[in-house]
């Protein structure tokens, strides 16, 4: 055999090797990704961020995101002096063109003048309508607010929705109060079982932590329950009324209870959820109650009802999750005491009842948190993942409707002592058509204080992001 036919062997051996490890490899790759579902295209890593507008000094907060039908993103948020005290706060927004790289200069939404407006949220109903919703805060605190939308069919050109409909939402819950609140009226009663409930709910869990939790938080429970229920009573006003018997007739009483408080004071925060595509749920919390409820419409917003409240101390600004089976699940701020988790509750009736609150095992520091349904199935929750502080931003994915999270990635993460880490709240969360994450949330630079320090941020991502490196599991079964 010649020298030329040696290396020519040789060359023929080294790329029949190369050959069979390329197959080898192949084999196992489209193993893993036959195990995990996913796609060549779905392992392709696609993430970028970006502020919305420059570092302003005003206070900016609290935004909303929604895709339109033409692409564009639409975001939302509030900025002014300060939240319910400052009468110059209004609801501004920016558009993100499709196909278009940078977002529009920010514009005006709504602003009612010389009243703090608060909160937005963005949402397209059944019939293919921009809703813009929020709340005003009447007298500067948060017990006095009222609910607004909009309404908009024109909305895909370049700058702000073309307004058609402005309403306010009269929220109604419990029964019949015409000349007072009557014995066995369905949100007292609601209220009343929920709380006797949760107490040794909450007394187990403070009994884990030990020696952790002072005694003052048993104390607290007792003025907030006391308290709660005196508002769900109507005890704040009590006039002269009527109170009926089962068969009709009535009877003058002097002190009756009369629902002011539990019809004032609920505000927004997430994204409304549409099942069926047909009902509408919009998910509300009152810093009064320091309680939840959601608000339901099954022919695009000519009537509301509401569902049974979802009552523990301090779960607020519920963001929903549905299985597969149709259960809801809603995880809610932790605005109570120890331990400090985001709250769950379910309902199995689209949204009408739903069960006992109570922990889950995600951190929580007294901050908004949203969640999304992907079109997949899994659940995307973007939160602040501690107990204290609001310098870590995560992203967690479930494949598994929440039993677990088995992995997380963070937005932010300020790793410094919290007077001096920058902050980053507030999230919210959407896919868009293209089944890309869309993300928008707080945004304040400590850095650069004093002056402008403060945006809304905006990122976009897929689970291929998300999935990259798996982190420890946390665990939660709703």
């Amino acid at each position: 055999m010649t020298a030329f036919s040696k290396l020519s062997l040789r060359r023929s051996c080294f790329y029949l090797f190369l050959i069979i490890l390329f197959l080898s490899w192949g084999c196992k790759y489209q193993t893993s990704l036959a195990q995990t579902g996913s796609s060549s295209a779905d392992t392709k890593i696609i993430y970028r961020d970006q502020n919305i507008f420059p570092y302003v000094t005003q206070h900016v907060h609290a935004s909303t995101i929604v895709e339109l039908s033409n692409g564009d993103l639409l975001t939302a948020w509030f900025q002014g002096s300060g939240e319910r005290w400052a009468d110059d706060v209004a609801i501004m927004g920016a558009r993100l063109s499709a196909g278009s790289k940078t977002w529009s200069k920010p514009f005006l939404l709504a602003d009612v003048p010389g009243f703090p407006d608060i909160n937005p949220i963005l949402f397209i109903d059944p019939q293919q309508r921009l809703w813009l919703m929020w709340y005003t805060v009447i007298a500067n605190q948060w017990e006095t607010s009222l609910l607004k939308y909009r309404l908009s069919e024109d909305y895909l050109n370049p700058g702000p929705p073309v307004w058609a409909w402005q309403e306010d939402l009269l929220v109604k819950p419990g029964g019949s109060t015409e000349r007072g609140i009557q014995p066995g009226d369905p949100f007292v009663k609601s209220v009343e079982q929920q709380i006797a409930q949760y107490k040794p709910y909450l007394m187990e869990q403070l009994k884990n932590l030990g020696s952790k939790i002072p005694e003052k938080w048993k104390s607290h429970w007792q003025q907030w329950s006391q308290r709660l229920l005196s508002h769900a009573r109507g005890e704040d006003m009590m006039r002269p009324g009527r109170l009926y018997n089962p068969t009709g007739k009535s009877y003058k009483k002097q002190l009756m209870g009369f629902p002011y408080f539990r019809r004032m004071g609920w505000q927004t925060k997430n994204k409304a959820t549409i099942i069926d595509n047909r009902r509408i749920i919009v998910p509300l919390y009152s810093d009064g109650f320091l309680f939840s409820l959601m608000a339901l419409t099954d022919d695009c917003g000519k009537t509301w009802q509401f569902s049974t409240p979802l009552v523990a101390p301090g779960c607020l600004q519920p963001g929903l999750a549905q299985k597969a089976d149709g259960t809801l699940v809603a995880y809610m701020r932790d605005a109570g005491p120890p331990p400090k988790r985001l709250f769950i509750s379910s309902s199995k009736d689209k949204g009408l009842t739903w069960s006992p609150v109570q922990d889950s095992d995600l951190p929580n520091p007294g901050s908004g948190a949203d969640i999304v349904t992907l079109s997949n199935g899994h659940w995307v929750l973007v939160y602040n993942d501690t107990e204290d502080g609001r310098n870590s931003l995560a992203v967690s994915l479930s494949t598994n409707e929440g039993k677990s999270w088995d992995y997380t990635r963070h937005l932010e993460l300020d790793p410094r002592p919290l007077d001096a880490a920058s902050r980053f709240a507030y999230p919210a969360v959407i896919q868009s058509r293209n089944g890309l994450i869309q993300v928008t949330y707080t945004f304040q630079n400590r850095d650069l204080q004093p002056g402008p320090s403060k945006t809304i941020k905006y990122a976009r991502f897929n689970e291929a992001w998300i999935m990259q490196p798996c982190p420890p599991t946390k665990t939660n079964t709703p």
